[in-house]
């Protein structure tokens, strides 16, 4: 199923609203959409659609303001740990830059992931190498890195994994209400679609009334830019065919071979 992202979600609320608002009361324009099957009872029923779409979008909006809350408290713990676990390494890099293999063995030497995932897997890796190998605490604790400060570090990141996990939770709580509002969402805007394109075809002439609909920039011969997730796509104007120099006449021929007998 297609789904809309929230810009063109909020596209969409605001053209379908004042272009069902515009036209459900008014007679001029339902005897001109008329044409195109469109009658005051099936605004009300594309209304209906409207309000229902919106309200589900509104009723999913507090467990997305928490997911995101939870997000940015998630990424700063993240931060927190990654920030301390490079301070760590970029002072054992220093310390120990003769001994190649003890860094390897310690996992300091190559790039750092600085994904999400990574920076949380990079420092959970050292972390637990070292104290998963006792011979590694003495090199470690002279930068301060103590058995207790390992412990420390790996519990923060216990708590940063547990955090994910809720988020996962509440990602699967709100995937029913999601489910059920991108079938509206998707039924609102395929039969607005088709009903903007028959209010740009009778109002062609008339701007302003389009502007009243909120559809600017629109006219007969005009095509919109598809976004990337539309299924529709519009065929590109074919390229101007390339110009080939008009063939000398035979006075051009004579005066070319006279130019070149003068040289």
């Amino acid at each position: 199923m297609r789904r809309l992202s929230k810009v063109q979600m909020k596209e969409l609320f605001d053209e379908s609203g004042a272009g069902i608002a515009n036209s459900k009361d008014n007679p001029m324009v339902l005897e001109k959409v008329a044409m195109f099957g469109y009658t005051r009872d099936g605004l009300i029923a594309a209304e209906t659609d409207y309000t229902t779409a919106e309200s589900l979008y509104l009723q999913k909006a507090p467990k997305v303001g928490l997911k995101l809350s939870l997000s940015i408290q998630v990424r700063k713990k993240i931060d927190d740990v990654y920030e301390l676990y490079i301070l760590y390494v970029n002072m054992l890099r220093r310390d120990l830059r003769e001994d190649t293999g003890l860094l390897h063995e310690l996992l300091l030497l190559g790039e750092r992931d600085h994904t999400v995932i990574g920076k949380i897997k990079d420092a959970k890796a050292f972390y637990k190498n070292c104290l998963d190998h006792p011979k590694f605490l003495p090199i470690v604790a002279k930068v301060g890195l103590t058995t207790e400060m390992l412990q420390l570090q790996m519990s923060k990141i216990a708590e940063v994994e547990n955090d994910k996990n809720y988020r996962a939770i509440l990602v699967k709580e709100a995937e029913k209400t999601t489910e059920d509002r991108n079938k509206v969402v998707l039924k609102l805007y395929n039969w607005w679609m088709n009903y903007k394109a028959a209010l740009i075809y009778v109002f062609k002439d008339d701007p302003q009334q389009l502007e009243a609909f909120k559809i600017k920039g629109y006219s007969i011969g005009y095509v919109p830019r598809k976004s990337s997730g539309d299924e529709e796509e519009t065929p590109e104007p074919p390229a101007p065919a390339e110009s080939t120099p008009a063939p000398a006449t035979q006075v051009q021929k004579k005066q070319k071979g006279a130019n070149n007998k003068g040289t």
